[in-house]
């Protein structure tokens, strides 16, 4: 029997309690249910459609927020709903998040230019460059900085820049994932989208930066079973931090990092556009490439792989000025 007083945070309480899912999946539906919750303040048997369509009137007009993030609080709150309507806690007969989704176009993939991944590249060096000079300082600095250490970032650019692994199967890697003999990375099931370990290879302009941050973490007492891109060992300035969030590194310091470059570069840098800068510019060559980068980006469906094939603008000059000279 449903129960009209059911809050949300009831709700979502029962949906954990029956569903397993990954940390990051928890906090995702939480997320989309505080910002509901911050439109209204009606309890879960008090919502209808009319007030789903008056929520996306006000995220797609108000927020001006992308139809895309639309669709995504819709799948979260729409299965959330299906949930408590088979469980008995909801009394609708119709899940009111059905057909609110909206068509959302597809965008071309954001990449980053050459001269846009130099620029990330010198700002990051101008910071390894300054914290060598005053390495040996007798004063020590506590406040954190977003971009600090810069040796500990530029091995996370290195990463993203030559393996294209989303950010979250980077927070999940092991020192022990890591074999700079054989030159490889385990990527497990814990940060994979589609729940499927992988392999992927480390070339040979990544080893130095993995080698050194192994090399640290294992130096002030890591252990191999540990988290291997993890800030918090580095820097005295999150030493707070570390004692009230525990030793492992959450999303936000990767967010703080990516949003303080993104202002000083003066464009967008994120996790995900150094992913699809390295698959559009391997897929240049699809005859070629298409099932390494299927491989390299853990692609179920080929469908996916085929997304990142680009015009190549440079070669659609050519043609054009080739034409019209004629």
């Amino acid at each position: 029997m449903s129960d009209k007083l059911l809050t949300f945070e009831e709700l979502l309480d029962h949906y954990f309690f029956i569903n397993s899912v990954r940390d990051d999946t928890e906090w995702s539906y939480r997320k989309v249910v505080r910002t509901f919750l911050r439109y209204t303040s009606k309890t879960p048997n008090e919502v209808d459609n009319a007030l789903v369509l008056g929520w996306r009137r006000h995220v797609l007009k108000e927020q001006k927020l992308e139809a895309t993030t639309w669709n995504n609080k819709v799948t979260h709150m729409r299965a959330l709903f299906n949930f408590g309507m088979k469980h008995g806690l909801l009394a609708h007969e119709v899940n009111p998040f059905n057909k609110a989704a909206v068509r959302a176009g597809k965008k071309k993939k954001k990449t980053l230019t050459k001269g846009q991944t130099d620029a990330v590249y010198r700002l990051m060096s101008q910071y390894r460059e300054h914290e060598v000079l005053h390495a040996k300082s007798l004063s020590v600095n506590n406040r954190v900085h977003a971009c600090k250490p810069a040796w500990f970032w530029l091995a996370v650019l290195d990463t993203l820049s030559y393996t294209a692994i989303r950010q979250n199967q980077l927070r999940h890697v092991r020192i022990c994932d890591v074999n700079l003999e054989e030159r490889w990375i385990d990527l497990i099931i814990a940060g994979a989208k589609n729940h499927r370990e992988l392999r992927i290879p480390i070339i040979t302009e990544l080893l130095p930066s993995l080698e050194e941050l192994v090399s640290r973490s294992l130096e002030i007492g890591a252990e191999p079973e540990e988290q291997l891109f993890n800030v918090n060992r580095f820097d005295m300035g999150r030493k707070a931090k570390r004692e009230e969030n525990g030793e492992v590194m959450g999303i936000y310091p990767i967010r703080a990092f990516f949003r303080r470059i993104s202002k000083e570069c003066r464009f967008i840098v994120s996790p995900h556009r150094f992913r699809h800068t390295v698959a559009t510019n391997l897929m240049k060559s699809p005859d070629r490439n298409i099932q390494a980068v299927k491989r390299l980006l853990g692609h179920s469906s080929l469908r996916s792989t085929l997304e990142y094939i680009d015009e190549d603008v440079e070669s659609l000059r050519d043609i054009l000025e080739e034409e019209f000279k004629r």
